[in-house]
């Protein structure tokens, strides 16, 4: 076990190149070896190749979940050779490298991450993964998962204390989470997309209507108005939509409207403060959430409480899943198996 298959992205390059001679890196000081069981492929990874962000050749791949294969020293005797894991990716405080935010100081944005055979991983980033919760799903967990727990219930402020009405434009591998989460804690649950099948999917997951965006202008125009909307799409027309919902009628205003800004975008998002003190509106961009949020998830799936989905394919279909999602095709989440 010296070398692995591993995706490496190319400074300039909008396709991954498929290494199989890629070196396997050795566990130091408080790291851990992880056998990559699963990875999801995420939209960061479309803006890390095509945007050009990264300025280093890196294996990419942040949503992890793997199998520990060797420990270094001073690390966990809990932490057993077997067990499974998924990764914390992102831990908002630390320093980064490369002299990128602190948001990069990640698998897959600084250091080789997890579209490989092996990963290696500090432990503090370990959450260990309970029984009734595969493999596929736990590396969903580890991005997709918990960004849609904190949008939701930290940044939402929906966690079952109060009636609250929810708009989630967009339905997609975060969006379809978070109407499942939102529905878990009793909201009362709107969704909107473009695509019938995630419409669909939305009204599976506990939506109690989903409308397809000419249907919510329409539905906005008669009056419509919600608690919290989170825009997952994050674009100019999107965050103008949820802004318009929040506002209220002749004759109901939401008393703490809400708008969660969940997608990325190199969009401009222009609001005044005519926008957010008329309405006593509060804009959000939440980060990644936290470890406790990741066991959160984690224990939403294994009881059934939230099922994401999705679907896997093998590493080496990598370039072509990074299509697929460009083309706004993918429904869920999309995992590789190594």
């Amino acid at each position: 076990m010296t070398t692995m298959l591993a995706a490496q992205y190319q400074p300039g390059e909008t396709r991954l190149a498929l290494k199989d001679k890629h070196n396997v890196p050795s566990a130091g000081p408080g790291q851990v070896l992880l056998k990559v069981a699963a990875c999801g492929v995420c939209h960061s990874d479309i803006m890390f190749i095509d945007g050009g962000v990264l300025p280093i050749p890196l294996v990419l791949g942040h949503e992890i979940s793997g199998h520990v294969v060797e420990t270094g020293d001073g690390v966990d005797p809990s932490i057993k050779k077997g067990d499974l894991y998924a990764v914390l990716a992102i831990t908002p405080s630390a320093q980064s490298l490369h002299g990128m935010p602190a948001l990069f100081d990640s698998p897959g944005a600084s250091y080789d991450g997890g579209f490989a055979e092996y990963v290696l991983i500090r432990q503090d980033q370990l959450v260990a993964v309970p029984e009734g919760v595969t493999a596929e799903m736990a590396a969903v967990a580890a991005d997709a998962g918990i960004n849609a727990y904190k949008f939701v219930v930290r940044a939402g402020q929906i966690d079952g204390t109060r009636s609250t009405t929810v708009l989630v434009l967009g339905v997609g591998g975060l969006g379809h989470q978070a109407v499942s989460i939102a529905a878990h804690f009793n909201a009362t649950v709107y969704a909107c997309d473009s695509k019938p099948e995630a419409r669909a999917l939305a009204l599976k997951l506990g939506a109690k209507e989903a409308f397809s965006p000419e249907e919510l202008a329409a539905k906005i125009a008669e009056g419509f108005t919600v608690d919290v909307a989170m825009d997952f799409v994050a674009k100019a027309v999107t965050f103008e939509t949820c802004k318009s919902v929040l506002r209220g009628n002749n004759k109901a205003f939401p008393a703490n409207p809400r708008l969660v800004v969940a997608g990325l975008t190199s969009d401009k998002l222009e609001f005044s403060t005519l926008d957010t003190l008329t309405y006593n509106l509060t804009i959000v961009t939440p980060q990644y959430g936290s470890k406790q949020d990741l066991e959160a998830v984690l224990a939403l799936y294994a009881t059934g409480a939230v099922e994401p989905v999705v679907s896997s394919h093998k590493l080496t279909e990598i370039n072509e899943v990074l299509d697929q999602l460009r083309s706004g095709t993918v429904l869920g989440r999309i995992v590789l198996l190594p």
